[in-house]
């Protein structure tokens, strides 16, 4: 089984070469490593070429995104299986034994998914695991894409990731594959380190409205109201911090404003 990773990169000297020593210490016998990068300026370039001998892929050139980057890396690679790995996380041993598993098991299943770990970047930083899920999209993106590899018939069948959306791409695809009926397993083992950071789980964005309200999901109608009054609240919480500052922010807290407006 050919599994194919893309890792997306920009500027990434801090953390690509650990995120392609995760890679490489897999030994999985047919892997192909591209990397796709969006016209480092750093050393980035220099870091990679250490590892000619692992990698089948590198191009750099500026891109309209990460997720122009991710298709630009699925167009390019000729895998079975297909993994999108960010340039700062890294597989734990033993996920690609533990995904191929999963597919050789179940031949039909189009994707498998699992956990990820997610540490604050400092000494004894806390660890948060984050379980992918399909019982709860209507509220956002939950499962977890590093963790998410994906038969490459299943891009053949569904498409690429639509660069309409600058930070929930990887939510419209998961739900144009599930409309699609595509078969879908998810495993408790966890399969990616992750650093904190990026897009949260519960940070609510106006692409992630565009998407719901897109794929006409069931509770999108019920809570478009909702939704809208929430943005709102966001928008006036974010004018206050930029204007006033978080100290009159937490005085207003008490006096002016509902307290449920800022939780």
């Amino acid at each position: 089984m050919k599994i194919s990773v893309i890792i997306p990169t920009f500027n990434s000297t801090k953390t690509i070469e650990g995120t392609l020593k995760s890679i490489i210490s897999q030994n999985w016998p047919d892997l192909q490593i591209i990397i796709q990068d969006g016209g480092s300026t750093d050393d980035t370039r220099s870091i990679v070429e250490k590892y000619p001998t692992a990698l089948s892929g590198w191009q750099s050139e500026p891109d309209n995104g990460i997720y122009d980057a991710m298709n630009k890396g699925i167009k390019r690679n000729t895998g079975e299986i297909i993994a999108i790995l960010n340039s700062d996380d890294t597989w734990l041993p033993g996920t690609l034994d533990c995904v191929a598993s999963a597919f050789s098991r179940n031949p039909d299943v189009g994707i498998v998914s699992g956990s990820i770990e997610v540490w604050e970047d400092a000494p004894n930083g806390a660890k948060v695991v984050l379980k992918s899920s399909l019982l709860h999209l209507h509220k956002g993106l939950t499962v977890q894409h590093p963790a998410t590899f994906v038969r490459r018939n299943v891009y053949d069948r569904v498409g690429l990731f639509n660069t309409y959306y600058r930070i929930g791409a990887d939510y419209d695809f998961v739900l144009r594959c599930l409309e699609a009926g595509i078969p879908w397993i998810i495993l408790t083992d966890i399969l990616v380190r992750m650093r904190a950071g990026g897009k949260g789980g519960s940070t609510f964005t106006l692409d992630d409205w565009k998407i719901r309200r897109s794929h006409k999901l069931s509770s999108v109608i019920n809570e478009t109201c909702i939704c809208a009054n929430s943005f709102a609240r966001y928008l006036t919480r974010q004018a206050v911090l930029k204007i006033f500052g978080r100290k009159t922010l937490s005085a207003l807290r008490g006096c002016l404003w509902n307290r449920r407006i800022y939780r």
